[in-house]
């Protein structure tokens, strides 16, 4: 089989929100003076190795509890390495151990420089990453997998990534990933919103299955709007520079989502919602970086 196959494996399309996690503490940590090029490099290249085995691994899972089968939604998108026949079950297990196996090597030498929280960081994410699908209490079909995401790519990945950075655990970094953390929610929230009717037959449980079609509109539209309100907040509070206000320019586009969902749910409502969470991101980091730049110069906004 392919380099290509196996890269596609792993979905390397959603590894922009764990560059934008790992991008913003990066800009934090600039902030307050303390950034290390290898320390960055090697967290970055370690928690998409992390997503990677991640995603195989949810679909190893989905494929094993027969969520993932012939003609389910998500083989309407994408090409699934398993059901495809593209990969053997048991290579693939191989990669996924692999990958995972890059993550803790990362982990403990980044642990053996900055010291021993950052294998807590990793144990929380693994914890994660591991029961999102995998017996025996799949997190995702009990309607936990939305706060597992943004716990993850939230504070998980960003006070994490900033820890190691800085050597330091503090309150901003975790207060800040929270939009992120919220947008990346918002993007499963809306991937579980177009699969309810298909989920509820193969007996799983998802957050918009136990809220309804109006109350999931609700909660989709009020988890966007609540990303642009806490980061509005860390800048009256003088946490975060004016300039991370450059997210409002992409409230247009957040506008245009939420009429097309109450149109009806689009089937690329995931990846929709990935490319404004994705914008976001870049703008949120852009300003931290501008406004970091600004002050360091003594010019003040």
């Amino acid at each position: 089989m392919s380099l290509k196959v196996w890269f596609l494996a792993t979905r390397p399309w959603s590894f922009m929100m764990t560059a934008v996690s790992v991008g913003l503490a990066g800009s934090l940590a600039w902030r307050v003076g303390s950034f290390e090029p290898l320390y960055f490099l090697l967290t970055l290249f370690g928690l998409i190795a992390f997503h990677a085995a991640s995603n195989m691994l949810n679909d190893y899972y989905d494929v094993k509890h027969t969520v993932d089968v012939d003609g389910a939604p998500t083989t309407r998108y994408r090409m699934h390495p398993l059901l495809s026949g593209q990969i053997d079950v048991k290579p693939f297990r191989i990669m996924i151990a692999s990958l995972y196996a890059v993550v803790l090597s990362i982990a403990t030498y980044l642990s053996l420089v900055r010291g021993p929280v950052v294998l807590v960081f990793t144990i929380a994410g693994l914890f994660f990453s591991y029961f999102y699908t995998a017996d025996p209490v799949p997190l995702k079909h009990r309607a936990l997998g939305e706060i597992s995401a943004l716990l993850t790519w939230g504070p998980l990945m960003v006070g994490g990534t900033y820890f190691v950075l800085t050597g330091r655990i503090d309150a901003l970094p975790v207060i800040a990933s929270l939009p992120i953390g919220v947008l990346v929610m918002t993007v499963l929230f809306a991937n579980n919103m177009r699969d309810v009717d298909y989920d509820r037959t193969v007996n799983i449980t998802t957050l918009p299955m136990l809220l309804g079609k109006e109350r999931s509109l609700t909660f989709y539209k009020y988890s966007i709007l609540s990303a642009y309100l806490i980061l509005f907040a860390l800048v009256v509070a003088a946490l975060l520079p004016p300039t991370t206000l450059l997210v409002i320019l992409t409230i247009p586009s957040a506008i245009r989502l939420v009429r097309i969902f109450k149109r009806g749910i689009p089937d690329a409502a995931d990846p929709l919602t990935a490319q404004l969470a994705f914008r976001f991101g870049l703008l949120m980091i852009a300003g931290v970086l501008v406004g970091s730049f600004l002050e360091k110069f003594g010019i003040f906004l």
